[in-house]
């Protein structure tokens, strides 16, 4: 049975997480690896998920979220769903950006506590309606 899927990618446990984990009813929290891209293939090519948003958190281990990130555009399949980064700082949004200018960046600017999260949960699922 195949169904939408959020791919949440981080090296550490967030308010991301916590938010995304909050509102949608299935998500897969994993660290951004080789073998997490090699599962996340296997559940497109045993029809498992039908679409699927990525979103990596990219606050830590940026050398190896960018050895991830060029395994996944070389991915014909998942290269092609919606990308979103999180855990930026807002002199980083340019940079990576410019480097991924399908992604979608969210920087929460201010505290923490008053970001609104579901807004941007909302904005992700609805991507599935495209």
């Amino acid at each position: 049975m195949s169904r939408n899927m959020l791919y949440y990618l981080a090296w550490e446990e967030d308010d991301w997480l916590d938010e995304l984990l909050d509102y949608f009813p299935v998500i897969n929290a994993v660290v951004p690896t080789t073998k997490t891209l090699q599962l996340m293939k296997e559940h497109c090519e045993i029809g498992e998920v039908d679409k699927a948003v990525i979103v990596i958190n990219l606050a830590h281990e940026k050398e190896k979220n960018k050895d991830f990130l060029a395994q996944l555009a070389g991915d014909e399949e998942l290269s092609r769903y919606p990308l979103y980064f999180v855990g930026l700082k807002e002199a980083e949004k340019d940079e990576w950006q410019a480097a991924y200018p399908q992604a979608k960046i969210i920087v929460i600017t201010g505290f923490v506590v008053e970001f609104d999260f579901e807004a941007v949960c909302k904005q992700i699922e609805a991507e599935w309606g495209e």
